[in-house]
């Protein structure tokens, strides 16, 4: 009897997979467009930050893969959004249709290091979409530049036999927290246009996260976490090479740099792992790639960073 009873189980999973191949394959047309449709929900953008003078948000929707939905993402203008202190009073954030973006000023909301926030958003066919974070703490954690004269080593397994110079960056990170950093550098330039009337200039500064620091060895680029290493020194691979500086503090005449460590959230380091964990893949779309999102019914980030210059 338990022979039997044996063989019944491997008949029925058998007709289960019989039956399954046989209705895949009689699957001609999908209606993928509506499928999706059913699945649009707003994506909200945005990071505080105490040190920087304005917040912006920005606002969109999701997108269909398939169908007649293409071109740039929608950037919705019109919308409700709105910022909290403490969840119960709220300032609605205006449009700004320069820069494409809700904002406000630090006078209207401002934003300070420890506290948590709040922020929400409605719009008219869409989901309310909320969220939270809570602002980090920066501390005074002993940031340095390390400038070592060396010769015949190695990076990336090529053998340097040439007197250089290599910069290690290094803090002691906050015991009993949980903390990610991030350095990066603010590029201010002088950009000369040409233009009938002659050259003229314009200054142009931007934020550059400094990609060429590592632990040899590891996938640490750009976001570091304390994850199994609370309390630890932090020392990370800055530069190689700079034998042909006698000083590589001194100032590039074209392009002044000046150096921040930041200290993101759990959920600003998250989302930014996801985005350098799913760069390589994007062009090979083997299967959809999910990024990190802390938004209630959309997507997206509300997210919060401090930041200290350390050069």
């Amino acid at each position: 009897m338990k022979i039997d009873r044996i063989v019944s189980r491997i008949i029925l999973v058998c007709s289960y997979i019989i039956a399954s191949v046989f209705f895949i394959g009689c699957i001609d047309d999908v209606d993928l467009e509506n499928q999706f449709h059913e699945t649009k929900k707003l994506v909200l953008y945005c990071r505080l930050c105490p040190q920087l003078d304005t917040t912006y948000i920005f606002l969109s929707s999701t997108k269909l893969l398939y169908g007649h939905d293409s071109g740039e993402f929608p950037n919705i203008s019109d919308a409700i959004v709105e910022l909290s202190a403490d969840g119960s009073q709220w300032v609605r954030a205006p449009y700004d249709t320069k820069h494409r973006r809700y904002r406000l000023t630090r006078q209207e909301f401002p934003v300070m290091e420890g506290r948590t926030y709040h922020i929400r958003a409605s719009y008219p066919g869409f989901k309310d979409i909320s969220s939270t974070c809570t602002v980090p703490v920066t501390h005074d954690v002993g940031f340095r530049f390390d400038t070592v004269a060396v010769s015949n080593d190695s990076h990336w397994g090529e053998v340097y036999n040439w007197p250089h110079k290599d910069v290690y960056v290094q803090w002691r990170d906050v015991p009993g927290e949980e903390n990610a950093y991030a350095l990066k550098s603010y590029h201010q330039r002088n950009i000369f246009h040409e233009t009938e009337e002659g050259e003229w200039e314009q200054e142009y500064g931007g934020w550059y996260y400094v990609g060429e620091w590592l632990i040899e060895g590891t996938n640490d680029y750009e976001y570091v976490s304390d994850q199994g290493r609370d309390g630890a020194v932090m020392r990370y691979l800055f530069d190689v090479d700079l034998y042909e500086y006698d000083d590589w503090d001194e100032e590039d005449e074209e392009e002044a740099k000046q150096y921040y460590l930041f200290f993101l959230d759990k959920s600003s380091y998250l989302y930014e792992t996801t985005q350098t964990d799913n760069s390589g893949l994007n062009f090979l779309l083997l299967e959809p790639l999910h990024a990190y999102t802390n938004v209630e019914n959309g997507f997206g980030l509300f997210g919060a960073f401090s930041m200290m210059r350390v050069k």
